[in-house]
């Protein structure tokens, strides 16, 4: 199968209209899998979970948080966020699927905030074998953080709202296997400007660094290989930002959705992926054991990092 590099493929980045063609959407099947992978400890946590509203209107929520220092974000995103996306369900029935995911972000950032940070809870949980994002040494100040990247599915107007803040990274395939969309890591080069103005208007800002074609950000003692993430105080004072990116995409019968953290990523690329998905898909595959299949073939791959895959298959 031939996959085109640069017509057929839009990125999170690009405006992407709502098409005029909204109607149902059936979810065929859906399923996740994680890998513990090479690290010390299984940080990632996933979101596959559905929420209703008092009028049918039914939405999917499915994503991947790639915890780092303790599993204490990763987890309170994967519990917290779908309570705070019913909660706008049911309070603001005409937002549209993109406002009320970007909502409920807020809330579950504000959330951890308030409420993680004022305990031990958010301690770091220091891997010295491994690090965390290319960290040298421990630091005091440092505490757990995510990113995060999350599908809506409204399954009543066919809306995928489509969720990213960080390097984990969601996918959608056409109903011919071919990805026609896909969120843009956060790498700290993509967020140059922000940084650099940041620092013009007298902030703390780190400036990313470039060593073996691999950009940085120096907060602390440690090295973000993110630009944007749910982070504590340190890393956010040093320019780590929360902002998420959304679009929106008009879902077709056939099409596939695939979230997966960076250790999937680091390994093989989006169109190899899409074509082993397609070919998984094609042969009967069920949602959950492609994700197994996808994850355990990152692994024996070399994979140094947690692996966690959430799939969708829509009809």
């Amino acid at each position: 199968m031939h996959f085109d590099r640069k017509a057929n493929v839009v990125g999170s980045n690009d405006n992407l209209p709502i098409a005029s063609m909204e109607g149902p959407i059936i979810v065929a099947d859906q399923g996740a899998w994680s890998r513990r992978g090479k690290r010390f400890a299984q940080e990632d946590a996933f979101i596959l979970h559905e929420v209703h509203d008092t009028r049918e209107r039914s939405v999917l929520l499915a994503g991947v948080m790639d915890g780092h220092l303790g599993t204490a974000a990763s987890k309170l995103v994967q519990a917290e966020l779908p309570i705070h996306f019913s909660d706008e369900l049911l309070r603001h029935l005409g937002k549209s699927t993109s406002e009320m995911l970007s909502a409920a972000w807020e809330a579950t950032s504000q959330s951890y905030w308030a409420n993680c940070l004022s305990s031990d809870e958010c301690v770091a949980d220091y891997d010295p074998r491994e690090g965390f994002l290319n960290a040298n040494t421990g630091s005091e100040d440092a505490v757990a953080g995510t990113t995060a990247a999350i599908m809506a599915l409204d399954k009543k107007l066919g809306h995928i709202a489509v969720l990213n803040c960080g390097d984990s990274r969601g996918v959608i395939l056409n109903s011919q296997g071919l990805p026609i969309f896909q969120t843009i890591d956060h790498k700290p080069d993509m967020d140059m400007e922000r940084l650099s103005e940041g620092r013009k208007l007298g902030k703390d800002y780190s400036l990313p660094q470039c060593r073996f074609s691999k950009w940085f950000l120096l907060v602390g003692e440690y090295e973000y290989a993110v630009s944007r993430s749910l982070e504590g105080p340190l890393a956010t004072s040093k320019g780590i930002a929360n902002t998420p990116d959304i679009s929106v995409i008009q879902a077709e019968a056939g099409m596939s959705g695939l979230i997966a953290s960076d250790g999937l990523w680091e390994v093989i690329d989006t169109e190899e992926v899409c074509r082993i998905l397609t070919n998984l898909r094609g042969m009967g595959k069920g949602a959950g054991d492609a994700a197994k299949t996808i994850c355990s073939m990152a692994i024996e791959r070399g994979s140094s990092d947690n692996v966690s895959v959430v799939i969708l298959y829509l009809e």
